[in-house]
């Protein structure tokens, strides 16, 4: 089900909770991008949606909520471009160059954010009590499973050697995650896009000259 066809069928008082829900979360984007975590405290979140403290808390109990549902629908945006390639049109290795370009895209708009997790990851999900970390756990292993498919089907039309293809998938995620830490960890002279190249070039080629 799509989003206009969740929101179809809600209420009008639904409808307006969500909305204001989502312009907290957007506010909230953009303090945690220029102040860090720690650095933002509710009040603040409140007056940047311009939003009373008070009222805040009946859509987040605190700021850990708060975070934890803004990552959650950050890994939802991402999850639902992944499977569009998968599930799309094209051959195998055009799937594996558009899925590497959704992540570059994807990470180059939310860069700020995910600095802000890689430096607190630890806490987040001591915070969560482990809640969290398992629904983005089964998320990666859904769309993993999507792609172990996608090399099993490389395999089959003998553009892959014959390895196993969740080892191939997990190698292949390996790379671009690699880059991505790099990436979210490093100052602004790290360019993402050119590094699509090194990443399609490792996994489909290796690393040894013939």
């Amino acid at each position: 089900m799509n989003n206009d066809s969740r929101q179809s069928g809600m209420s009008r008082k639904e409808r307006e909770f969500q909305a204001r829900r989502q312009e907290i979360l957007e506010a909230a984007t953009r303090l945690f991008a220029k102040q860090g975590y720690h650095g933002t405290s509710m009040s603040e979140i409140a007056r940047e949606a311009e939003f009373s403290t008070g009222s805040l808390y009946n859509f987040f109990r605190n700021k850990e909520e708060l975070y934890f549902k803004l990552l959650e629908e950050k890994i939802s945006l991402l999850e639902a471009q992944v499977y569009a390639v998968i599930d799309g049109p094209g051959g195998v290795l055009e799937k594996l160059g558009t899925f590497v370009d959704v992540f570059i895209h994807f990470f180059e708009a939310e860069r700020d954010f995910f600095r802000i997790f890689a430096e607190q990851r630890g806490q987040f999900e001591l915070s969560a009590k482990g809640q969290f970390a398992d629904v983005i756990h089964d998320r990666y292993e859904h769309y993993l499973g999507a792609m172990v498919n996608l090399m099993r089907q490389g395999i089959n039309e003998g553009l892959f050697k014959p390895l196993n293809p969740a080892e191939l998938a997990l190698i292949f995620m390996g790379i671009i995650n690699t880059m991505l830490i790099i990436y979210v960890n490093s100052g602004e002279s790290y360019n993402l896009k050119e590094k699509r190249a090194v990443i399609l070039d490792v996994f489909l080629n290796g690393t040894r000259r013939t």
